[in-house]
């Protein structure tokens, strides 16, 4: 994702997509809060780490071999571009925007006219939530703030991400700093990645995760609890859905098999409106076109304040 000076950010036609419980996250919880003590080894293979008993363990309703969508996401350093620069964007072939709206430190202020404008150019729009995991606030807390920055935008959203990295550094508790990483931190991350599934799904929102293969290893274990939740990955390379194949030994993890959306090229520039960006490809399931059972923050929350390791 594109990063912000305050932030450590980086971050058609409907043929159904499953969403899967809500209750697929209280499981989770339950599950890692019984298993206190017990190790999740940071493997590269996924033999060795049996998916829990009870959750679903594909996606179902999502194909990668279909059309894609080309659009770009971005995050505050893109500022508030005008409704002229986003129908330019449209106009070069792009149809969606995906948009930060929690850097783990601070909200994107210019995230509701980020989307705003986009959606009256004609574009599909998503938001993203980056998860800090050094820091107090839970993973329902931290979508809460994504949602309170996209403001009266969030009900249009076609997905909420949410986004598990480690490159920022600060943001990763002490247990998952460490080499190896602590399987109690990552225990502990898991559930901070439930929470923030929960939350979105409960908003009657679509929750999809953002990661790549180190990112999920280091700060998981490389977990198999997730593989239900679509995939957007993060992996330089062909505008393709099936290049590189997730089925392959050398690319596969987190139980996935396949990516609804990959984030293609990393940190450019669209000529034609000059905005920070990085471009993405979606299958066209992936953005629910309509959120009947979206459910509005009943206030602001405020703003949390988070404090990082140094």
């Amino acid at each position: 994702m594109i990063n912000a000076a305050t932030e450590s950010e980086r971050p058609t036609t409907q043929t159904a997509i499953g969403q899967p419980s809500i209750f697929i996250a209280r499981a989770i919880r339950y599950l890692f809060g019984s298993l206190c003590g017990v190790a999740i080894l940071a493997i590269a293979g996924l033999a060795s780490e049996p998916a829990p008993d009870g959750l679903p363990t594909s996606t179902p309703g999502i194909t990668s071999s279909g059309p894609y969508l080309r659009g770009i996401d971005l995050s505050s350093s893109a500022g508030d571009p005008t409704y002229q620069n986003f129908d330019d964007i449209k106009q070069r072939g792009y149809r969606y925007v995906i948009v930060s709206g929690w850097g783990g430190v601070n909200r994107n202020h210019h995230a509701r006219t980020q989307l705003n404008r986009a959606r009256s150019a004609g574009l599909l729009t998503a938001g993203y939530c980056y998860l800090n995991f050094a820091c107090d606030s839970d993973g329902a807390s931290q979508v809460r703030e994504a949602l309170a920055a996209f403001e009266a935008e969030a009900a249009f959203l076609g997905f909420v991400a949410i986004d598990v990295e480690s490159d920022a550094w600060n943001q990763l508790s002490p247990g998952l700093q460490r080499e190896p990483a602590e399987a109690s931190a990552q225990q502990q991350a898991v559930a901070r990645i439930a929470e923030a599934v929960e939350e979105a799904q409960g908003a009657g929102l679509r929750a999809v995760i953002y990661t790549k293969k180190s990112y999920w290893k280091r700060v998981t274990g490389n977990t198999l609890a997730f593989s239900a939740i679509p995939l957007w990955w993060t992996q330089v390379g062909p505008a393709s859905l099936n290049d590189p194949d997730l089925n392959s030994p050398s690319w596969t993890f987190g139980g996935w098999t396949n990516y609804v959306g990959k984030q293609c090229v990393l940190d450019t520039t669209l000529t034609a409106s000059a905005i920070p960006v990085d471009v993405d490809i979606f299958d066209t399931a992936a953005f629910a076109l309509s959120n009947p059972s979206y459910k509005p923050l009943p206030r602001d929350p405020g703003g949390i304040r988070v404090a990082v390791n140094p």
